[in-house]
């Protein structure tokens, strides 16, 4: 069982080293890039803010380790895939700009979607009542109603990769039982879609969704993404996949399979994301991810908040607030040595805790509140199920120090519709104010820093 003094005394020089990487002046070696959705062009050089790229994906070759690329306001239907390396000494950063400080942009939100546009008017009904159907190709893999709520839609799988459940004779009849489902059958390259409402997809505004990632890590290390927003990828907003010694700081991410995703991967640490309405979940730690960090973040509206499994050990979650999610909270499954010190765990649907019965994990300083009574406060597979925290602290031993009920108030949620629309509208908008045709008092968008330790994670951390 692991201290909280000794974990932390771990995790600050780590942390502590990557942010003044990012703070310090850059090596005479490494190069600046800028991207700027108003007046960039990508055929210029995007060293300065005059020269600057006009697609965000111009990034994914032409960083290296010890580059920092700073990225204006807007709405970029574009991945971002790095493709080099950072080094210990010389991580390679990427920053959204969202004050416009570094790239002489009005501020705004710097958002990238993995979602384009549906066009609609093709869709007719079906043979199965509330559905609707259009010829459409390539293979969709997502779909979300922009003028709803914007979580993404549930994909019927094909018979061939997944036997239909018994007494269900076709694809389209899953897709009719429920609403805000979709088939795609690629033999017949025909999209079936029921939406929200069972009404036409024509009185929807509607996106399919794309790409797989916003900005995606794959086999690279020492890497650093920060401020972005990013919305309706097929996997995940930010993708670390293979890779090791990166960092996610202050991103929102939403619609996405997982707003974050670590797999196989080692030494990741996110800190104050916000990370909301998720397939499955806010930030997932899988196969192997090991020494994982999570601190400050806000996680609501997923399938679970936080989650570890499939021996992603040594796993660390602190200051984080997790509510309202429809499975669990915080979730850890076969992932021994994981840490959990001072979270906010409430109103989660099935329960607060979820632990793995063979996980080895020490808890405590965190405060659970249900909200109702068949929220657990926590659950272990198999077979014990725990409704008080006092039951919980006299059958685990565990969180002997935490409190239940009042957990303080919780994190605003996001107005995903101001936000999309705000993106949506900003290149036109802010290319009216560089020309003086227009003035603008628009403040950067921002959040309070994270309640924790000396009144914020980032300022106890540079404050040690």
């Amino acid at each position: 069982m692991r201290r909280m003094s000794d974990t932390i005394g771990k995790v600050c020089p780590v942390l502590l080293a990557a942010v003044v990487l990012v703070l310090l002046p850059i090596e005479a070696t490494a190069a600046t890039y800028y991207v700027r959705q108003t007046v960039g062009d990508d055929s210029h050089d995007g060293t300065s803010p005059e020269a600057a790229w006009q697609h965000v994906a111009s990034l994914s070759g032409a960083m290296h380790a010890g580059d920092m690329a700073y990225v204006g306001p807007g709405l970029y239907r574009e991945q971002v895939t790095v493709l080099n390396d950072g080094a210990p000494d010389a991580r390679m950063t990427f920053i959204a700009d969202t004050t416009g400080q570094h790239t002489g942009d009005p501020p705004g939100v710097v958002m990238i979607t993995g979602a384009d546009p549906l066009d609609t008017r093709a869709f007719v009904p079906a043979d199965v009542p509330g559905v609707y159907k259009a010829s459409l190709w390539p293979l969709v893999m997502g779909l979300v109603e922009m003028d709803g709520n914007q979580f993404r839609y549930e994909m019927i799988k094909s018979r061939k990769d997944i036997p239909l459940p018994e007494g269900v004779s076709s694809e389209l009849e899953l897709v009719a039982r429920q609403p805000s489902r979709f088939y795609y059958d690629a033999e017949s390259k025909t999209l079936y879609v029921h939406t929200s409402d069972g009404k036409p997809p024509s009185t929807h505004e509607m996106e399919r969704l794309d790409r797989d990632s916003g900005i995606r890590v794959d086999k690279k290390n020492y890497v650093t993404v920060m401020g972005f927003t990013f919305r309706h990828t097929t996997d995940a907003g930010i993708t670390f996949y293979s890779a090791n010694d990166c960092l996610a700081v202050n991103n929102t991410s939403w619609g996405n399979r997982q707003g974050i995703r670590v797999y196989s991967s080692t030494k990741i640490a996110a800190y104050g994301n916000t990370l909301f309405r998720n397939e499955n979940c806010g930030i997932y730690f899988a196969n192997l991810s090991t020494n994982g960090l999570v601190v400050g973040n806000t996680a609501y509206e997923n399938v679970k908040g936080i989650r570890w499994s499939s021996q992603s050990a040594n796993g660390t979650a602190v200051d984080n607030v997790v509510f309202e999610n429809h499975e669990y909270g915080i979730s850890v499954e076969h992932a021994d040595h994981t840490l959990l010190r001072g979270n906010r765990i409430v109103n989660n649907e099935k329960g607060q805790l979820m632990i793995d019965m063979q996980t080895d994990y020490t808890s405590d300083s965190n405060c659970f509140a249900s909200g109702s009574p068949n929220e657990l406060i926590a659950e272990f597979i198999y077979p014990d199920h725990y409704r008080t925290l006092a039951d919980y602290q006299r059958g685990r031993h565990q969180d002997l120090s935490s409190r239940e009920g009042d957990c303080g108030p919780l994190p605003a949620k996001v107005d995903v519709h101001k936000l999309a629309e705000e993106a949506k509208g900003y290149a036109a908008r802010a290319r009216r104010i560089l020309s003086g045709a227009e003035t603008t008092t628009t403040q950067a968008p921002g959040r309070p820093a994270p309640e924790g330790t000396g009144g914020g994670w980032l300022r106890w951390l540079l404050g040690r």
